[in-house]
């Protein structure tokens, strides 16, 4: 199955950190594009754990989201971030992958 892997990146020079909400994974580092390849790689990693998992436990890890609460804070930002500015640059963006 193919599936775009929700992202969400947050930052400014010199200090970001990234998100993937679909599996509760977060990397930090100086520039959107350390983050942007830091979390692609973290995610093709985890990937490929899973798949070493027996078919039975494969599920849970497939469907480990981050909490409410992040997925409420990725939304609202997402939402203010057209309206006003604080100073941090943000990106949302998809990951596929065959998971």
């Amino acid at each position: 199955m193919n599936k775009a892997i929700w992202c969400y990146a947050e930052g400014q020079q010199g200090n970001w950190e990234a998100i993937c909400l679909d599996f509760d994974l977060s990397v930090q580092g100086e520039s959107f594009d350390a983050v942007y390849r830091d979390l692609h790689e973290s995610i093709l990693m985890y990937l490929d754990y899973i798949e070493g998992l027996p078919k039975d436990e494969q599920a849970q890890f497939l469907n480990r989201r981050v909490p409410l609460g992040l997925r409420l804070k990725f939304i609202s930002n997402l939402f203010l971030s057209t309206f006003k500015r604080n100073g941090k640059d943000r990106a949302s963006f998809l990951v596929h992958s065959q998971a």
